[in-house]
């Protein structure tokens, strides 16, 4: 009686596994020879052809570095998003970019440097899209604030660059002491940040200047007989408010106030009392 075959395990391998073992591999023969016998007829000459190709490539290695795929593209779009007071060819020619142009000449952040370049245009951004499109998005400027010197008005941006606006949209804006125009970027941006965290508050601005005396913003209210005094730094929404709690609930103390100090964090100083008040 012959031995029965076991595998690596130790398990006994029947009749029917070895039929199966030899028949997978007769077709492994199969498989392989019919491979060898196309590769006499035919895979010789894709072989010689790959030999061929690589000698080749290695002997213009020295071209074939100095391609740049980039150069075989060119721009054929421009996407503009944002723009309402700015046309389409404005913000192209201010961009200094036209459809044509290769886009290994194209550069965003150069793109961007000129945009911003353009008091009307507050914030851009600016990207190339595979294979040949640009997206240009933009944000106005509008204006914050004016300053009135010699009968003329002039209009600043969040930036605190100057607008071509009308002397009527300059006397609707808060007003900037001549004395303060050399600070007009940081109040600029001051009032901008009162603007987006309270709108109602900004619209009651009359008049604000920049004091060196306190180092810190002086604003008149319309609707206030005092003067009030924001920190150079750190804006926030509660901040603003403080104030607006302040004249909620100490409605009777500011009408004879002459000052509110609001340059310490979580506190406010009502000073300069009229006499008259004292009593009531």
């Amino acid at each position: 009686m012959s031995l029965e075959s076991t595998n690596m395990f130790g398990r006994r391998i029947g009749y029917n596994e070895r039929k199966r073992r030899r028949k997978r591999a007769r077709r492994r023969r199969v498989r392989v020879g019919s491979a060898v016998r196309w590769y006499k007829r035919k895979g010789w000459v894709l072989t010689l052809l790959f030999v061929i190709a690589a000698v080749a490539l290695w002997q213009s290695r020295f071209y074939l570095n100095q391609i740049n795929p980039v150069e075989f593209r060119y721009l054929q779009y421009i996407e503009i998003e944002g723009n309402r007071m700015l046309s389409w060819e404005d913000v192209v020619q201010s961009a200094q970019v036209e459809t044509g142009m290769l886009m290994s000449e194209l550069d965003a952040d150069s793109v961007k440097k000129s945009l911003l370049q353009i008091p009307l245009i507050h914030s851009a951004e600016v990207e190339s899209k595979f294979p040949s499109s640009l997206f240009i998005k933009i944000q106005e400027a509008s204006p914050i604030l004016s300053v009135l010197e010699d009968g003329k008005g002039t209009v600043y941006s969040e930036r605190g660059l100057s607008l071509p606006m009308s002397m009527m949209t300059a006397l609707r804006l808060p007003i900037l002491e001549n004395e303060s125009v050399g600070k007009v970027k940081q109040v600029a941006q001051f009032l901008s940040v009162m603007r987006k965290e309270d709108k109602p508050l900004y619209d009651r601005v009359s008049q604000v200047g920049w004091s060196e005396k306190d180092a810190a913003f002086e604003v008149f209210f319309k609707d206030a007989g005092y003067r009030v005094v924001f920190p150079a730094t750190n804006w926030n929404k509660d901040l603003f408010t403080l104030y607006d709690a302040i004249g909620k609930g100490f409605r009777k103390d500011l009408l004879c106030a002459g000052e509110v100090d609001m340059r310490f964090h979580g506190f406010a100083y009502i000073k300069n009392f009229d006499k008259r008040c004292i009593n009531g």
